[in-house]
């Protein structure tokens, strides 16, 4: 049994590993991953001036399209506070019925965004 031994990694094995290495090396290479500037980017921020006015200029486009969002969702719970708010004059009952009503929508949006998020296709 130890004359008939046969190695692990036969020479056509060994050749195939070291084609596959050399294929991942040639595109390793920092030729292929230069990154080249588009005109839209930044220039290169060599100072804290230039920090300064570039962290400016991302703050002012992020609130842009964060913005609305913010907006929208301080509406929808001001919405929700204030019609509390009045059912509440109006009577206890109607504060209670208000109040459970609108724990229970929120629950089923809450649950109809999860379970789109869930079952979306990407």
């Amino acid at each position: 049994m130890e004359e008939n031994k046969q190695p692990l990694l036969s020479s056509s094995v060994a050749t195939e590993q070291e084609d596959q290495n050399n294929r991942l090396e040639s595109l390793l290479t920092p030729s292929n991953l230069s990154f080249t500037p588009d005109a839209d980017d930044i220039q290169p921020i060599e100072s804290v001036r230039d920090f300064y006015t570039e962290f400016c200029a991302e703050s002012k486009r992020l609130w842009f399209l964060a913005g609305p969002a913010i907006f929208t969702s301080l509406c929808q719970y001001s919405l929700g506070a204030v019609t509390q708010v009045f059912a509440g004059h109006v009577s206890t009952l109607a504060l209670a019925a208000v109040s459970v009503e609108n724990s229970v929508i929120a629950g089923f949006s809450f649950g109809v965004m999860v379970s789109l998020f869930f079952f979306s296709p990407f």
